[in-house]
């Protein structure tokens, strides 16, 4: 085999190699394509959009027994007081605390909360989202006071389902008008009861007064 026909069939063989090597790169490269991966998932983002509604609906109807089932079996939930919740006992009984006690200033609440993105997928069974939410809180007052909040969480798929392990929501402490509103409430509470302790006194007082008057002039 001469020069003149071993060079082009070096050439031909490189060709091909570097064609072979341009396809498999090619072929891996969409394999991790997150575009690709994300059309994939589309039963995954309907099942975050059920378990979505049905945090909600729990919420909107404070009810923490109907609200347990859509977290992990490990969870963390930082409410907007800033409570840590990490089972469904201390759920039920943050629901408890918050809206029906005896001394509670909230009687109820709505919310609303929109994604910012679509959830995120770390892993096949673990994702991550973010967004606001608009809740309006009805005060024993009767005032209802809206406010703007941010929210984070992770959810992870356990036995098939997508349940919420981690969330967190936080709210602007400078510009928070629900604080404000139970702060006035509580101070008209306040100011009610010492009115009212003013004329109990005023009335006693009244009432030790003819007492004394009378005695005084039995003696005379």
């Amino acid at each position: 085999m001469d020069i003149l026909t071993t060079k082009p069939m070096k050439t031909t063989i490189q060709v091909l190699s570097l064609l072979v090597f341009l396809i498999s790169f090619q072929s891996a490269a969409a394999a991790v394509d997150p575009g690709a991966t994300e059309t994939n998932r589309e039963a995954d983002h309907a099942a975050l959009r059920q378990l979505r509604d049905q945090v909600v609906i729990a919420i909107n109807k404070l009810d923490g027994d109907a609200l347990a089932p859509c977290f992990a079996k490990e969870f963390a939930l930082t409410t907007v007081t800033q409570s840590v919740l990490t089972n469904p006992a201390q759920v039920a009984e943050f629901f408890e605390r918050t809206f029906r006690a005896k001394d509670a200033l909230i009687s109820g609440m709505q919310t609303e909360p929109t994604a910012d993105i679509l959830t995120r997928f770390i892993d096949e069974n673990t994702g991550v989202c973010y967004g606001s939410t608009k809740d309006s809180y009805t005060l024993k007052s009767g005032e209802v006071v809206t406010m703007h909040n941010r929210w984070s969480a992770t959810v992870v798929k356990e036995n098939g389902e997508w349940k919420v392990a981690m969330a967190h929501v936080g709210t602007d402490f400078l510009n928070n008008p629900l604080l404000d509103g139970a702060a006035a409430f509580a101070k008209k509470l306040a100011i009610g009861a010492g009115l009212g302790g003013l004329v109990v006194g005023m009335v006693l007082g009244h009432l030790m007064g003819g007492r004394k008057r009378a005695r005084g002039k039995a003696n005379a």
